[in-house]
């Protein structure tokens, strides 16, 4: 057995969405109820539990392995740097890749969903990380608008750390991918807007397409296991 094939799951089998998704829902739950000194730190490891987890989750779809744990083990590098050594300049770096991150992971994620004949537990699993995935980007993208553009969005917390600001942010796109949009946080900039409206038309669309898949694919078993009785 080789050394890669020691560390990784087989490249043959469907990746096991149940840990992700659990650390993920933990993250959103945890992150902006976390106070205190340590309150960064916990968060951060937190995160850092999701990219491991989606690395080795990634790790069982064949032509995806090295590519996606070189990019977590850059983002690792890239988000413990704009910890310790801060600043805007690591913050946006940070966010950047931490997105090219979330978009790659939800592209593999994307791949099996379309790829899959049979609805499975694990599919729909899946389905829900990709979404929640989506989510976080957005918020990472609009925390980038607002470091770079102070006031792009209204209701923020007043003089918010970057742990606050991160957290009041994933509530608004959590809203607004879901168009529920309560109105105490608002975006007011050009840039701000625009991507406002695309991630809950995204969220609408997302929703859509994703059900009919699975409806679709449902529909397909029953259908064949009829024919295959009669």
């Amino acid at each position: 057995m080789s050394i890669r094939d020691s560390l990784l799951p087989s490249a043959h089998r469907s990746p096991n969405y149940g840990g992700l998704l659990f650390l993920l829902i933990a993250l959103i739950v945890v992150a902006p109820s976390a106070t205190g000194p340590g309150a960064m730190f916990l968060v951060e490891a937190l995160f850092d539990l999701v990219l491991v987890a989606g690395a080795y989750s990634a790790a069982a779809r064949a032509g995806h392995s090295w590519p996606f744990l070189a990019l977590t083990a850059l983002t690792l590098l890239a988000r413990w740097s704009a910890l310790f050594l801060g600043g805007t300049g690591f913050e946006l770096v940070s966010s950047a890749i931490t997105v090219t991150w979330i978009v790659y992971a939800i592209a593999i994620i994307g791949e099996q969903l379309f790829v899959e004949r049979t609805v499975t537990t694990n599919m729909i699993f899946g389905a829900v990380i990709a979404y929640l995935l989506a989510a976080i980007a957005f918020s990472f993208v609009y925390e980038v608008i607002e470091l770079r553009q102070p006031g792009s969005f209204s209701g923020l917390p007043e003089g918010a750390g970057p742990l606050a600001l991160g957290d009041a942010l994933l509530y608004f796109s959590l809203v607004s991918m879901t168009t529920v949009g309560y109105g105490d946080i608002l975006p007011v900039s050009a840039l701000a807007r625009p991507l406002a409206v695309l991630e809950g038309v995204f969220g609408t669309l997302y929703l859509a397409v994703v059900i009919a898949r699975l409806v679709g694919l449902h529909i397909a078993a029953a259908m064949s296991g009829e024919e295959d009785g009669s």
